[in-house]
């Protein structure tokens, strides 16, 4: 690991994917935890701006809240509005508690010693990081979990519509970040790709995969997980063969294509279930939409699950049908059951048609389904499809060579930053140009 005059260097994550609740709940610490890459950051500052947007509930006014999760890593959750007196006056009020935690986090990172400032998205996440990372004097990274012009052609809407009315606007914003990235990583080649058409510079680009992300339970090999027959009992699917998709219940998600293949099956005389893991904006609509195909008992809506939960079910699944799945597609895949996937976004890097499971063109549903059919009429076949997906997965996602790999690209980063390797931190002997 890399260490400098005795320290070593920090990291300033900015990410709205999860409320530190939400981390906790589903059991995802190990993403949080993956970002000290065992140790080589010294300290690990998280940042959700938006978190009481996102926890009903919550105080939604005041300080930023600071949570020490242990010595090295620090969970910091923004505010709507600094002060509950002026409420009334909400856009101000929003401006004064951000403007408030964008002075706690120069504080925080210049005694963290942080080395990079990383962001999440190329929005709002990625002007607040630009600045902090100018402000800080040390590089800018970005994690592109998306190919976002998809999601707004899907939606029809902007990818943030809370924070940005319009799509152009979220465009002219990517033309603003990517460019001005000094190290731009996909969480695969398609999202990698995404930001080089927008702007991104290849030299500065590469790949950081799910696998060290993934919590441990999602490795253990299925014939090992413990039993699921009481998770199966409680949703009405002990005994009964099914098929699962784990995702968002959101519009890009395309999770109602997956009731459509299921709808398709029972019409051609398959005794055959749905179950469904995640929740979202269009549980209701999902619903009805099961309900109008005579559906509704046989798609089991599970909400959201933690992560051993997830790894006990899935291997019990007979397929996996992934419209659009993003780091749960490597969570099925390690479960050992074949999957049927829509050509789009990275699914291809997993779904290999004949070999792991089988790709379709995206959207056709009922391809979906005729392939799901050709699975369940040959279980031997089947099984072997998932244990060499869980196998190509394993060797794709190994996480000790992705942290390896990750170390490597940090310490090429910050060595090759012009001035400083951080503040507090002197610079390195062999210098490089930016």
């Amino acid at each position: 690991m890399e260490v400098i005059d005795g320290r070593r260097p920090g990291l300033l994550v900015l990410d709205m994917s999860y409320t530190l609740k939400m981390f906790r709940e589903r059991q995802l610490e190990q993403a949080l935890d993956s970002r000290r890459l065992g140790g080589y950051f010294g300290k690990v500052i998280s940042v959700h701006p938006l978190a009481a947007l996102f926890e009903s509930g919550s105080v939604r006014h005041g300080v930023p809240a600071v949570t020490e999760l242990d010595a090295h890593q620090v969970f910091v959750e923004g505010k709507l509005g600094r002060f509950e007196t002026l409420r009334i006056l909400a856009p101000l009020n929003f401006v004064l508690a951000q403007a408030s935690l964008m002075r706690l986090l120069i504080r925080m990172g210049r005694e963290a010693g942080v080395s990079v400032v990383r962001v999440g998205d190329p929005y709002y996440l990625g002007i607040m990081g630009w600045i902090l990372a100018r402000r800080l004097d040390v590089p800018l990274a970005i994690r592109v979990p998306f190919r976002y012009d998809e999601i707004r052609r899907v939606t029809g809407r902007a990818t943030m519509p809370r924070l940005f009315r319009f799509g152009w606007v979220e465009k002219l914003l990517e033309r603003f970040v990517f460019p001005r990235c000094d190290l731009i990583a996909g969480a695969n080649e398609d999202n990698r790709r995404y930001a080089l058409e927008n702007g991104g510079r290849a030299e500065v680009s590469t790949v950081f995969r799910y696998g060290n992300l993934l919590h441990p339970s999602h490795w253990i090999e299925p014939c090992h997980r413990p039993a699921a027959d009481r998770d199966l009992a409680e949703l009405g699917l002990d005994g009964k063969s099914f098929i699962a998709t784990v995702a968002r219940l959101e519009p890009m998600k395309r999770v109602d294509d997956a009731i459509r293949a299921t709808g398709e099956l029972v019409r051609r005389g398959h005794d055959i279930h749905l179950l469904v893991v995640g929740h979202g904006a269009l549980q209701q609509d999902l619903f009805d939409l099961a309900m109008s195909l005579g559906l509704e008992r046989r798609i089991a809506f599970a909400g959201n699950r933690d992560q051993d939960w997830i790894a006990r079910v899935l291997p019990r699944a007979s397929v996996i049908v992934s419209p659009h799945m993003g780091r749960a597609l490597a969570e099925a895949a390690l479960s050992a059951v074949p999957i049927v996937a829509f050509d789009y976004d990275w699914q291809r890097e997993i779904v290999v048609t004949g070999e792991t499971g089988y790709l379709v063109a995206n959207g056709d549903w009922r391809a979906m389904a005729d392939d799901a059919e050709r699975l369940l009429g040959d279980p031997v076949r089947a099984r072997m499809m998932g244990e060499t997906a869980r196998a190509k997965v394993a060797a794709m996602m190994d996480p000790v060579a992705l942290t390896r790999h990750e170390q490597a690209t940090y310490t090429r980063l910050i060595e090759r930053w012009p001035s400083r390797r951080g503040p507090g931190l002197p610079v390195p002997s062999k210098q490089r140009g930016r």
